[in-house]
């Protein structure tokens, strides 16, 4: 059972790559978060958690749902993170958990994908971010076939000040990055509602014919990429970055193929 959080596609295009290759299946951990429902599964296959790292760490509420879960049949447990460059002390926070929970840890390992943070980072076009997704299939397919053999998988990427990034730097990200960094929709909006639906901590309405922020952003930035007339935004900082979205697993393949 392959359990996954996105926000701009990267991590359920390496959760469906995953299942493609093992045979497996995929549960949308942003569905459960957005209907406040916990998880409880069985599977005889090992566990896998997808995830993008968030200031050097699994987003708050993915640890948080996990550490709740309800995980029946197989105790193997591994965990994917995909990334713009490193994942700091990830693997130590979840092995940390696994061992709360009494689930055998197999290993994390963080894959490196199109960079989603549009604050000071500039989006390729569409073309060139699906052509370097051919650069991500080498490292899934390692990290699928240490899984299909029942072998742990490590991460390969070093962060500098690790402790420092994956904790106090985390800590502050996590606590107030979702009221100083809040989207705001401007006047090109729409209120088509696109952003409202996916949002998965329901911090979105859409109100007198515009998408009105609440205060429970986690910066997933899923809300600013989605929207298609770039009306939300985060004041000052990204409305010159461009926009990212990820394709879907499955139509990538049949295009490349």
């Amino acid at each position: 059972m392959i359990l996954y959080f996105t926000g701009t596609g990267n991590s359920k295009f390496a959760a469906d790559f995953l299942a493609e290759y093992l045979g497996d299946e995929c549960l949308s951990l942003n569905e459960k978060i957005k209907k406040g429902e916990d998880i409880k599964e069985n599977s005889e296959k090992p566990y896998i958690v997808v995830a993008p790292i968030h200031a050097w760490r699994f987003p708050l509420k993915v640890e948080e749902i996990v550490k709740r879960a309800e995980l029946k049949g197989s105790r193997k447990i591994y965990f994917v993170g995909t990334m713009g460059e490193n994942s700091g002390k990830t693997d130590t926070c979840l092995k940390k958990l696994c061992g709360e929970k009494g689930l055998e840890f197999m290993g994390f390992c963080g894959v490196k994908m199109q960079n989603n943070y549009l604050i000071g980072d500039v989006m390729p076009n569409k073309a060139v971010a699906e052509e370097n997704l051919h650069e991500v299939i080498p490292a899934l397919e390692n990290i699928a076939e240490k899984i299909k053999n029942g072998e742990k998988i490590e991460k390969t990427d070093k962060t500098p000040f690790t402790f420092l990034v994956s904790g106090v730097v985390n800590k502050f990200f996590t606590k107030f990055a979702g009221k100083y960094m809040k989207p705001t929709a401007s006047d090109k909006c729409g209120a088509c509602g696109i952003c409202a639906e996916f949002c998965p901590v329901n911090n979105i309405e859409i109100k007198d014919g515009k998408a009105q922020m609440g205060e429970k952003c986690i910066s997933c930035f899923g809300c600013i990429h989605r929207c298609p007339t770039e009306a939300v935004n985060i004041e000052g900082k990204t409305e010159k970055n461009g926009r990212y979205l990820c394709p879907e697993y499955s139509q990538w393949k049949k295009a490349h193929e």
